[in-house]
Parts: C-alpha cells; structure tokens; sequence
C-alpha cells in the first residue's frame, strides 16, 4: 500500500478549495489497481493502493469484462426472468442493481416474507467477484428498506441458502428476508 501524507509527493496532488465538498470517499479501480481517495474542500490525496490479481501478468477482473452483467449462455434463472418481466411478480423495490419481490405464497414460512436479488444471475456466492461488492452490499441495506416498508418493527431473519448443501433450490443469489413472528435459533426449533 502506498501511503501519501507529504502534500509535497508525487503521489499527492493539491486542489483547490472546494468549499460545496467538506469531505468524499470514493473507490477507484483502474486496471485491476484499485485507489481510495479522500476528497475535502482543501485537498485531494490517494490514501491507499491495492493489486487485486495475484501477479501482474494475469488480467484484471475490470480488463477481463467480469464487471458487466455477464453474457454467458446459461439458462436464465426464474429471477432472471422476473427482472426482464418475462414472469410476473409483486416487485417492493428496484434499481441498478438489485430487486426485491414478495416470495410465492406457497411457499411463505412466515407473515412477511420476501426476497432480494441482485440482478446480476450469479448462481452462488462463489463467482462474485470484487466487481459485485456493490450490489452485495445493496442486497442488505435493501433488505432493511423494505423490511421498512412492509410494516417490520420488531427484527427479521436473512437467509443465503448457497449451494446444494444448504438447500439453494434457485441456481441465482438471493437473500430470504423472514418477519412478523418471533423466530428460534437454531432454524427449525421450538
């Protein structure tokens, strides 16, 4: 990591005063090189660098197009088709990202019951990659908006089944949001 606090550096650069900015964090990612910039109304630094691949001859996620929706041929899941509108659903919320749509009445468990769906079809866990950190993240503060919404006041329960092993029956990442009764630990106990 690359640490720059002399204002004087090459890695550091002076700004103007921005008077409208009193201070911003963003990620840049350039190559597979990913900056943190700190930006206020006096200066602008690069605080720190990281390389995501391993070595430098392997190609980055970003110059390999593994940031886009991907293209692949696989069969697209049943929220796939949901996103595109191919299958009607009671959709809660929805952005760039993520959707989040009641789950099918026969299968409700609890009073309030619906799922969050990055629209991105990845199948498991496994092929996320630093490039769907964003809407990973969306998936949870989506879950607590319309956890909101839909009345909750009292908790809830998230549920990722990923894999075969844990009964993930749809091949697409999903977040199970369950409320509206109390619930025990571990699930499936009294």
């Amino acid at each position: 990591p690359v640490i720059a606090s002399n204002p004087h550096s090459p890695t550091s650069r002076q700004s103007a005063p921005r008077p409208h900015l009193r201070s911003l964090l963003a990620i840049l990612c350039v190559s597979g090189v990913s900056f943190l910039l700190a930006l206020s109304s006096h200066q602008s630094a690069v605080l720190s660098s990281s390389v995501m691949s391993s070595t430098a001859s392997e190609p980055s996620e970003a110059s390999m197009g593994q940031c886009s929706l991907p293209g692949d041929s696989r069969k697209p899941s049943i929220f796939t088709k949901i996103i595109r509108r191919e299958v009607p659903a009671k959709i809660l919320y929805e952005d760039e990202l993520v959707i989040s749509f009641l789950g099918l009445p026969q299968n409700r468990v609890t009073p309030v019951q619906f799922l969050v769906v990055p629209k991105k079809q990845l199948a498991t866990l496994e092929e996320a990659n630093s490039c769907d950190e964003a809407a990973l993240g969306r998936m949870f503060t989506v879950a607590s908006l319309v956890a909101k919404q839909q009345g909750v006041t009292n908790g809830y329960r998230l549920v990722i089944n990923n894999g075969n092993d844990a009964g993930q029956e749809v091949p697409h990442l999903h977040i199970h949001v369950f409320a509206g009764q109390p619930m025990s630990w571990p699930p499936g106990t009294d």
